[in-house]
């Protein structure tokens, strides 16, 4: 594939090990696009049939990403020069390729050029950013919110540096004191302390790290007017140094006028918590609901008020209760905000992940008198995750522990074995004939008969013995903990015996036989590698000896020829 690069050594590797998609692109005399290579990488996330080499773009990739991609390298080939964009492209799905999902890309693409100034190859680097774009399109969503809150809350708020230097002040800021942000920030000498003041003491205070809450005191406004606020003061620390914070103020001059701006603000938290699509509830010191969003109805299938005086606890899944109980009762004792994941039920039973955040609410003497609690549903990441967990460790097919649960699951019964003295067995199992069916019939009815065969395996082993399958019509079996050897002898027969009974697929009656290997791991010593190996030898003899029957491991038996049970366990 890279013949003409010499002078590099092991670019196959090298090019296949690039976490980017790379490919290299060659122009035919019609001025076609076409690929010549392309890494794993880029073969896997676009599902690129086996023949790609040679085919143009727009016979590999769907219109629109053929479009975006060609539009690229013209512009490169055209300019001479290095191409760099972001843009979107489909990228077919791995369950179903007829189906595409759509995700934004970077591309690195550069020409190369001949001698004679002509395009010879294009060599194209990408790699998929959509989760990149879905983060700034979140940070900016949130930079948004907090600009509109910034700028339409009602009461005045400024943010200020580490010296308590004003940086920005909202237009609450300005009605109530009457300067401008551009004043503010024009001119260092503005100020809306009066002479005798009680800042330096609450700088102290934040350079401390406190926060500061309903503070009372007096600030002055442009035109002179002593205004009494009650403020609250949050720093925002770098290590344990104060690099700035926030300010909130209330006018308590008028307290009638107060009233009415906290009306408003509660308002406005109303319509954000009723409009919220998390669940939102208020529970008392004893846990009973004392409000319950909107949102309650679409998640859980309940009107908010059927929730009302009831204990928060009676909704969350029997197992978690006790851990949701605890959670609770350490907010009450330490006054601090918690989170935790856990089970919630909805008005059919059914189980919903949630991750709450719950939020205690202290009284005048510091004491918790109520918790807010936010819980966001969260099943369908869970799902995806279970479902990642259960790819990663059982076979697709027959849903049966695969190579890592079947090393994991040896590794202990040899452990056993070391501790108890008692026996440990390893089967291994190849369906006769499996390649004939196949043949004959195709792979739909072959996945059939090899769900059939696990199916068979499995009820003719104990509830502590590990079935699991390494691939096409290849199975293994850890047997741990007998008293005897001649208990894997039982097991070996009954399956030999099941499996000479016909299985129907459709209208057809396939007979099938199995072949086994046995070998036995006695005391300390013997290696996993080293036991496969002997089951390995044990079951090629089993193949020579007309199969359907089952061999136990002597040292005078004969090694396979073909690749074993070891390479393919081990991955050698």
């Amino acid at each position: 594939m890279f013949a003409k690069f010499k002078n590099v050594k092991n670019l196959d590797m090298i090019f296949n090990s690039i976490s980017e998609m790379v490919f290299l692109i060659s122009i035919n005399d019609e001025g076609v696009f076409q690929y010549q290579a392309a890494n794993q990488k880029a073969i896997n996330n676009l599902q690129f049939p086996k023949d790609f080499v040679g085919k143009s773009i727009n016979e590999v990739m769907s219109p629109l990403s053929a479009k975006v991609i060609t539009d690229k390298y013209h512009q490169a080939v055209n300019t001479k020069k290095v191409v760099i964009y972001e843009g979107i492209i489909e990228f077919p799905l791995k369950e179903n390729q007829d189906e595409t999902r759509k995700g934004w890309v970077e591309s690195r693409i550069t020409p190369v050029f001949d001698d004679n100034g002509e395009c010879e190859h294009i060599i194209s680097v990408t790699r998929e950013i959509t989760e990149q774009k879905e983060r700034e399109r979140e940070l900016n969503r949130i930079k948004e919110q907090f600009e509109l809150i910034f700028n339409h809350v009602a009461d005045p708020v400024f943010t200020f540096d580490g010296d308590g230097d004003y940086l920005t002040v909202n237009p609450s800021f300005t009605k109530m004191f009457g300067w401008t942000k551009e004043e503010i920030q024009n001119n260092s000498y503005i100020s809306i302390l009066p002479s005798k003041n009680d800042f330096p003491g609450i700088m102290e205070r934040l350079k401390r790290g406190e926060v500061i809450e309903n503070h009372s005191s007096i600030r002055q406004a442009k035109n002179g007017d002593s205004i009494h606020i009650l403020s609250s003061y949050t720093p925002v620390m770098v290590g344990d140094k104060l690099s700035g914070g926030i300010a909130v103020y209330k006018d308590i001059t008028n307290v009638n006028h107060l009233r009415e701006k906290l009306r408003e603000s509660e308002d406005k938290y109303r319509i954000i918590v009723e409009s919220s699509n998390d669940l939102i509830s208020i529970t008392d010191m004893q846990g009973k609901i004392t409000y319950a969003s909107p949102s309650h109805l679409g998640i859980l299938g309940l009107k908010p008020d059927f929730f009302m005086g009831k204990s928060f606890l009676s909704f969350v899944h029997q197992d978690d209760m006790s851990t949701v109980e605890n959670w609770i009762n350490r907010m009450i004792e330490t006054g601090e905000p918690n989170e935790i994941e856990y089970r919630r039920l909805n008005k059919n039973g059914e189980i919903i992940w949630v991750h709450s955040q719950g939020g205690p609410v202290l009284n005048s003497t510091n004491n918790v008198e109520e918790i807010v609690i936010v819980s966001r549903n969260t099943s369908d990441r869970i799902e995806r995750e279970t479902e990642l967990r259960t790819r990663a460790l059982y076979d697709e097919l027959t849903g049966l522990p695969n190579r890592t649960l079947f090393n994991d699951s040896l590794a202990l019964a040899m452990t056993d074995t070391n501790r108890t003295g008692k026996v440990t067995a390893v089967l291994l199992l190849d369906c006769d004939n499996f390649k004939q069916v196949n043949d004959s019939f195709g792979h739909d009815v072959g996945d059939k008969v090899i769900k059939e065969f696990a199916s068979r395996i499995q009820k003719n082993v104990r509830s502590v013995d590990t079935v699991s399958r390494m691939g096409g019509d290849e199975f293994q079996v850890v047997l741990p903990g007998l008293d005897q050897s001649e208990v894997a002898v039982d097991i070996s027969q009954k399956i030999i015996d099941t499996m000479k009974h016909p299985i129907l697929v459709g209208s057809e009656s396939l007979s099938i036989t199995v072949s086994i290997g046995i070998a036995y791991y006695l005391k300390r010593g013997k290696s996993k590698e080293a036991l496969i190996k002997e089951a390995d030898k044990a079951l090629y003899s089993s193949k020579n000896n007309g199969k359907s029957t089952f061999t136990e491991y002597t040292d005078n038996l004969r090694s396979p020829l073909k690749q074993s049970f070891l390479q393919k366990i081990f991955k050698l």
